[in-house]
C-alpha cells in the first residue's frame, strides 16, 4: 500500500503534553494495573465502537475467539476483555484513550509471535494493527505501517532494488522485531534492523500522536531501538533501506563426529569474514546424537568458495543439502522455510548471548543437546552470528547492549508434547552455559526473567525512560522492569 502514513483524524501533541505523561512518575509503584477494577458499562463499550472505523470485538462475539488467537496455540486461552482492529491511526489513539480511562492493560498485536503471548495479555485491551498495512517507498527511505509483517513488506520493497535486514520469519512483524534489535541474514553488512530506524510515529498511553527520531525526542528514539516498544502503540516507522541483489543460500551438514569443533571453528572465521557473508548454524537432537546443520548467504556465484572457505577453517568437508543463486525476495523466503504462511505452532524458546565461542563452550552447548538426545527428548540450539556492522554502533547508542559479542544462542523445542517440560530443558540449558552468558536476546522473551538480562548497563537509562512514558504499567508487553 502506498500512500500518506501519517496521522488519520489524530491530533499533534506539544512537548508540554508529553511532560504532563510523567505526572504519575512518582507513584508509579502504587497504581499497577493487576487490581480487579469495576465492570466497564456496557455503554461504554458501545461508545468505543461508535468512534472506529475499524472494529471491536468481545468475549461473546463471533470472531472474538480467531482474533484473539495468537502464532502458539499455547495461548488460546488467554483473555483479553477485547480486541480492537484498527482501520487508522484515530482508532489506535480511541482504542488508547478507552483503555487508559479504564485502567485496562494495552496490548499491541502485529505478528504474534511473542514468546510469551505479551499479543493477547488476559485481562487487556488489544489493539490489532493487523489491517494497518502498508509500505510507501521514497527514495532510500521506506515507510512502514505498524500492522505489516516481513515478507509482504520486502515484497512491497522489491521492485524498488530495496529491502530491510530482516530475520528469517515470513510472518513475524516489522514493528516488534525493530523494538527488539531486529537481528537476521544481513546484520553483518548493515547492522540490526533498529540501526536503520529514521523515526516512528507513536501513539501514547494519553492517546496523542508524538513522532520521535534522533532529532525529536531522541531518548525515546533510543528507546525504541532494541528497548522493545514501551514508550507507547507505534503506528508506523520509517527505515533507511539496503540494496537487494541476488545472491547464494547453501545449506551445509557436517558429519557427527566433532560437532564442538564445527561451532568454535565457525565462530572464528565469522569474526573475520566479509561482512557481506552470513552463516547460522543449528545444532539439533537426532537419532545418532546431534546433527549440525548451517544455513549460508553470500554474494551472487560466490555460494561455492564461501563454503570452501568454511570447510577449511572447520577441517571436514560438510554435505552440501542444497544451493542456489536467488533474488534477495526468494532467498529471504528460502531462508523462512520456503512459505510466506507460517502454520501455527507451539514453540518453547529462550536465549544466551556469549562473548566468545571457545571450544570449551562450544562442548557446553553440544553436551546439553547431546544429553536431551539421549533422554529421548527433541531440541535445537540455533547461534547467530553477531559482530561485522552490528559493532560499528556503542552498546550503549541504543538500547539494544551486545554490540560486542559473539553470538545468540537460541535454545527452542517446536510442538513438545509437554511444553513444561521443554520449558524446564531450556532452564537447564541456561544453567550450563550461564558462566559464560551474558544475557539474552529481547526478541527470545522468556517469563521471569531479569531484566538485567536483556538491557545490561541499558537498563538504567531504560526504566527512567519507561517510568516517564509510561508510569502506569498500562503498557502490556511482556517485558520485564
Amino acid at each position: 500500500m502506498r500512500g500518506d502514513i501519517g496521522p488519520e483524524r489524530g491530533s499533534a501533541v506539544s512537548r508540554r503534553a508529553l511532560l504532563s505523561a510523567a505526572a504519575g512518575a512518582a507513584t508509579f509503584l502504587g497504581t499497577g494495573i493487576g487490581r480487579a477494577d469495576p465492570p466497564i458499562a456496557a455503554g461504554a463499550w458501545d461508545g468505543l465502537r461508535k468512534q472506529l472505523r475499524g472494529s471491536l470485538f468481545r468475549p461473546g462475539d463471533d470472531r472474538f475467539a480467531t482474533t484473539k488467537q495468537l502464532f502458539d496455540p499455547r495461548f488460546d486461552g488467554s483473555d483479553p476483555v477485547g480486541v480492537v482492529t484498527v482501520a487508522d491511526v484515530a482508532d489506535v489513539q480511541a482504542a488508547v484513550r478507552f483503555a487508559t480511562a479504564n485502567e485496562l492493560p494495552i496490548a499491541t498485536r502485529a505478528g504474534g509471535h511473542s514468546y510469551v503471548g505479551a499479543s493477547a495479555t488476559s485481562g487487556a485491551l488489544v489493539v490489532d494493527m493487523r489491517k494497518l498495512t502498508g509500505v510507501d517507498v521514497q527514495g532510500e527511505l521506506a515507510i512502514v505501517r505498524a500492522g505489516t509483517t516481513q515478507h509482504p513488506a520486502l515484497t512491497l520493497m522489491d521492485p524498488a532494488g530495496l529491502a530491510l535486514p530482516v530475520g528469517t520469519c515470513p510472518t513475524v512483524g516489522l514493528a516488534g522485531l525493530t523494538f527488539g534489535g531486529g537481528l537476521g541474514p544481513d546484520s553483518r553488512a548493515y547492522g540490526l534492523l533498529c540501526d536503520r530506524l529514521v523515526s516512528a510515529q507513536v501513539v501514547l498511553t494519553g492517546g496523542d500522536v508524538i513522532d520521535v527520531s534522533e532529532n525529536q525526542l531522541p531518548d525515546l528514539f533510543w528507546a525504541l531501538r532494541g528497548g522493545g516498544g514501551i514508550i507507547g502503540v507505534v503506528t508506523a516507522m520509517t527505515y533507511r533501506t539496503i540494496p537487494a541483489p541476488a545472491r547464494d543460500v547453501v545449506r551445509l551438514l557436517f558429519p557427527g563426529d566433532h560437532p564442538a569443533h564445527v561451532l568454535s571453528a565457525w565462530a572464528d572465521w565469522m569474526s573475520t569474514a566479509d561482512r557481506s557473508v552470513w552463516a547460522g548454524l543449528t545444532v539439533a537432537t537426532a537419532p545418532h546424537g546431534v546433527a549440525v546443520t548451517a544455513r549460508l548467504v553470500c554474494p551472487a556465484g560466490t555460494g561455492a568458495t564461501t563454503t570452501a572457505a568454511l570447510a577449511g577453517v572447520v577441517g571436514t568437508a560438510p554435505v552440501v543439502i542444497s544451493q542456489a543463486t536467488v533474488s534477495h525476495l526468494d532467498a529471504a523466503l528460502a531462508l523462512g522455510g520456503g512459505t510466506t504462511a507460517t502454520p501455527r505452532t507451539v514453540q518453547v524458546a529462550g536465549s544466551d548471548i556469549v562473548s566468545a565461542l571457545t571450544p570449551a563452550v562450544a562442548e557446553t552447548i553440544v553436551g546439553v543437546i547431546a544429553d536431551r538426545s539421549r533422554a529421548g527428548g527433541s531440541g535445537m540450539v540455533l547461534l547467530d552470528p553477531l559482530g561485522g556492522a552490528i559493532a560499528d554502533t556503542a552498546p550503549d547508542a541504543t538500547a539494544f547492549p551486545w554490540r560486542r559479542h559473539a553470538a545468540v544462542l537460541q535454545w527452542l523445542v517446536e510442538a513438545p508434547p509437554d511444553p513444561a517440560a521443554a520449558r524446564n530443558w531450556i532452564t537447564t540449558a541456561h544453567r550450563a552455559v550461564a558462566p559464560v552468558s551474558s544475557g539474552a536476546y529481547l526478541n527470545y522473551l522468556e517469563v521471569g526473567t531479569d531484566a538485567r538480562r536483556y538491557f545490561g548497563r541499558n537498563l538504567s537509562r531504560l526504566r527512567t525512560i519507561r517510568w516517564f512514558t509510561d508510569p502506569d504499567h498500562r503498557l502490556a508487553n511482556g517485558i520485564p522492569r
